[in-house]
């Protein structure tokens, strides 16, 4: 079966194949520790910025271009703003941020041509307030949560629940992830009640919102026992490096994220910095995932339900708001590889197991993709996990200019997401320029090719004889 890309040299085709679609993994040592048996990990550190909010900040920039508003304005503490500033150095916008006085900004922003940062008041709802009177004053972009963006908010979110069904491919008992103001889990509900609509799932999982514990209105809420969402007043919390960025008093999008938790039969559940810190050190201990203690609140939920026996046999899902496998991804040159080259052949002969073909033949497509074409290798550790080979078709318009050879990972780390990244950055290479051939038995790789945006076009047929 020949496949190709969607054929375009269109940046912004590029970015949007490389928003979500980010690997989910077994963890199998959390599941050995805790006596749990499936245990999976989204990883939404492999978004372009290192982050899940990349999701959001794509379909602003887009929605905000579509209404000829090149000026994105939004009161942040780093979050999403870093997302949106990181985005737009390849967009024709310019985003001004309202940040509140003597606060830390969570992730990094930098000014630029492209960003502009206003410190204002002192809390982030007051930056909010302010971001929306400006945006209405001058015909600015309003990118801030609440009524306006309810559903660009939702949309984001919804799309990990398809990805966590196409990656796991049967029904979830829990899906655990960190909130702030609501739109994560109200996105998350909208995402899996469509899959319930569609009778692509058979029953709902049930959503476990985690937050700060007495700082945030969407646990208080749920704590209290109350329906509609709480505005609280002075947090019961003292602010820290860790909770700062999900301590939310009035939470935006906290009513839809308080119906999407009851609709689930799920739940909101606290964490004091003490678990927190606790949590990361443990999860650090026994799995090789890069993660931030801000954002390790699912883990440290998921840990205390454990403790407290509320967990039961299952598929179990975390979602890491930048969790991600520590692998590097280089496009490389021949003079750089870190073994001789026969010993690299042999390599890739070995992880294509019964995909493979004869040596001659991978010689060939090699050597034509180090001369004139890409060849992409993951490492983790310096240590070589993952192989592709894009060579030349020989041809500008008549077929795509390369075509993706071979895509191999090492036997015995499977489940990283390797070949996702390899994909990745074969698309950002070659623009979506490229095809390639893969076994009609192969279901799985077909499954991945078509995740990443590649369609089926036509079969390749060879004459063997009458």
């Amino acid at each position: 079966m020949d496949v190709k890309i969607v054929d375009t040299n269109n940046f912004d085709n590029v970015i949007r194949k490389r928003v979500g679609r980010t690997p989910l993994i077994r963890a199998k040592n959390l599941e050995k520790e805790l006596g749990v048996s499936e245990i999976y990990l989204k990883l939404e550190g492999n978004n372009p910025s290192g982050h899940r909010e990349d999701r959001l900040a794509y379909l602003i920039i887009r929605d905000a271009l579509s209404r000829s508003k090149p000026v994105i304005s939004m009161g942040t503490l780093g979050t999403v703003g870093a997302s949106l500033a990181y985005l737009a150095q390849f967009y024709d916008v310019k985003c001004v941020f309202y940040v509140p006085k003597r606060k830390k900004i969570i992730r990094g922003i930098t000014e630029s041509d492209k960003v502009e940062i206003r410190p204002f008041g002192r809390t982030y709802e007051e930056c909010v307030n302010e971001s929306r009177r400006v945006s209405e004053k001058y015909g600015w972009y309003d990118a801030n949560p609440g009524l306006a963006n309810n559903m660009t908010n939702m949309y984001a979110f919804s799309y990990v629940a398809e990805e966590i069904h196409e990656q796991i491919d049967s029904n979830v008992d829990t899906i655990f992830c960190q909130t702030s103001n609501g739109s994560s889990i109200s996105g998350l509900n909208l995402g899996l009640k469509h899959l319930w609509v569609s009778e692509e799932i058979s029953k709902m999982p049930k959503i476990i919102a985690v937050s700060t514990s007495h700082g945030n209105a969407i646990v208080e809420t749920y704590r209290s026992g109350v329906k509609n969402i709480m505005k609280l007043g002075q947090p019961d919390v003292s602010e820290s490096k860790y909770n700062q960025n999900v301590i939310n008093t009035e939470s935006f999008n906290g009513q839809d994220a308080i119906n999407a938790i009851h609709d689930s039969l799920g739940k909101a559940i606290g964490i004091s910095d003490t678990d927190l810190l606790e949590a990361t050190r443990k999860f650090r201990e026994l799995e090789d995932i890069k993660l931030s203690i801000p954002n390790s609140y699912p883990v440290a939920a998921f840990m205390k339900e454990v403790e407290l026996g509320l967990i039961k046999e299952g598929k179990h899902v975390l979602i890491l708001n930048d969790g991600k496998v520590d692998i590097d991804i280089r496009n490389i040159k021949k003079s750089a590889l870190q073994v001789n080259y026969n010993e690299f052949l042999k390599k890739l002969d070995d992880w294509l197991i019964q995909f493979s073909d004869p040596i001659e033949e991978i010689r060939e497509a090699v050597d034509d993709a180090f001369n004139n074409g890409f060849v992409i290798c993951a490492y983790r550790g310096n240590q070589l996990v993952g192989i592709c080979i894009l060579s030349t078709s020989k041809y500008e318009v008549f077929f795509p200019k390369y075509h993706l050879s071979y895509i191999a990972t090492k036997r015995d780390i499977k489940g990283r997401g390797i070949a996702t990244m390899l994909i990745q950055k074969a698309i950002e290479l070659t623009g979506g320029d490229f095809s390639l051939h893969v076994d009609t038995d192969n279901k799985r790789a077909i499954r991945l090719y078509e995740k990443m945006g590649l369609t089926k076009k036509y079969y390749r047929m060879f004459y063997t004889g009458s």
